[in-house]
């Protein structure tokens, strides 16, 4: 009985949890922030460090794979690493995933990933501030908890629609 009321208990922090996150988990992706992917020279992308936990299949370059393979694919025109054009835009892909542990709730992983824009902007006020690094456009974040071996598929599912907002927002734009 004091195992399940613990599980019941973890169910529920995992919950409020969830809840308090989806609040920034929304999207910045109305007119205004698309008007920031106009007139783009190419698009260079960044992932940023992945958990050590991480299975092989979501490493730093297997995510870059996946996402310039798909941008590729619609035709967004690409910068390699070492092209920084005007602005400096890139898009960036943040994954987190949760330490396997021997906990009751053994074999599931929960995770987040992030699809953002960011670019060199201006400071109205002071344009003399010139390396002022802000994100301009995002995809709707996405999180979850799934059984480890379903990390992999699933991670590439939000991925691909978080990319396909982005090329949707791009398109509309360009």
């Amino acid at each position: 009985m004091a195992v399940i009321q613990m599980e019941v208990r973890r169910v529920l922090m995992v919950a409020a949890f969830a809840l308090a996150m989806a609040s920034g988990l929304r999207a910045s992706d109305e007119p205004i922030d698309r008007e920031s992917l106009r007139s783009l020279d190419g698009v260079r992308v960044a992932v940023e460090e992945v958990p050590a936990n991480a299975p092989k299949d979501l490493d730093q370059d297997s995510l870059l794979k996946f996402v310039e393979a798909r941008l590729e694919t619609a035709h967004v025109p690409l910068q390699r690493h070492g092209e920084y054009p005007v602005g400096d835009p890139f898009l960036r892909v943040t994954m987190q995933t949760t330490p396997e542990t021997n906990e009751p709730t053994a074999g599931l992983t929960a995770y987040h990933i992030d699809v953002a824009f960011l670019q060199i902007v201006f400071v109205r006020r002071n344009p003399m501030l010139t390396f002022n690094r802000a994100q301009t456009w995002s995809a709707k974040a996405r999180m979850g908890i799934v059984p480890r071996g379903q990390l992999v598929e699933r991670i590439h599912k939000d991925l691909a629609e978080q990319l396909d907002q982005f090329i949707a927002a791009y398109r509309s734009v360009n």
